[in-house]
């Protein structure tokens, strides 16, 4: 009984150890993706953009809707 023990508390040490492994990866998975979702949102602006806006204000005339 003495040897039995060490063992059973062993394994189950080693499968708590995997299972919180497994779990962190996912949580960085998790945030890996989306860390890519709000960069392919994100559209920085162009040069070309600040052109087509000063367009507008010397008319006077607003955007489009």
């Amino acid at each position: 009984m003495g040897v039995i023990m060490p063992a059973i508390l062993d394994l189950l040490y080693r499968e708590y150890c995997r299972a919180r492994l497994a779990e962190m990866r996912k949580q960085l998975l998790i945030a890996a993706k989306r860390s890519e979702t709000l960069e392919a949102d994100h559209h920085p602006a162009k040069q070309g953009d600040d052109e087509g806006a000063d367009a507008h204000r010397k008319t006077g005339q607003g955007m489009p809707n």
